[in-house]
């Protein structure tokens, strides 16, 4: 399969996928003023009865987003190739389109993959709200 035998492309991949992801984290983040880390996992705190409090983690909606954007990524990536298209975006660079060429389609998605990095330990400095 294209996807996983040249570096590029997985590349490309993840690049698309982080991309996507980075913009829903930021929208999340900047409409309900909820960290990336409480996007991902939610906590609940119980006090008991003899006053000991209790707190469980959970997965939390952002959680469950990941792998449907990550497939979403996939499968949107593949679908030229699989329809025998050239170029295909991921085998063969594609041709520029105005200001989406391929080249600001890699460091774009270098961006949003450090960036989702970043955010969270950049969060993690300031007691876990939302940077935005």
């Amino acid at each position: 399969m294209v996807a996983f035998k040249d570096s590029r492309a997985v590349e490309i991949i993840n690049g698309r996928a982080a991309m996507i992801g980075w913009m829903v984290a930021l929208g999340a983040e900047l409409s309900s003023q909820t960290s990336i880390g409480h996007q991902v996992f939610s906590e609940h705190s119980i006090t008991l009865a003899d006053g000991v409090v209790r707190t469980s983690t959970y997965a939390g909606t952002g959680f469950y987003m990941i792998v449907p954007v990550a497939l979403v990524a996939l499968f949107a990536s593949l679908a030229p190739s699989m329809r025998n298209s050239s170029p295909n975006g991921l085998s063969e660079e594609p041709k520029a389109f105005g200001p989406f060429s391929p080249n600001a389609e890699m460091i774009n998605g270098r961006a949003s993959m450090i960036g989702l990095v970043a955010l969270p330990i950049a969060e993690k400095f300031i007691n876990g709200s939302a940077l935005f």
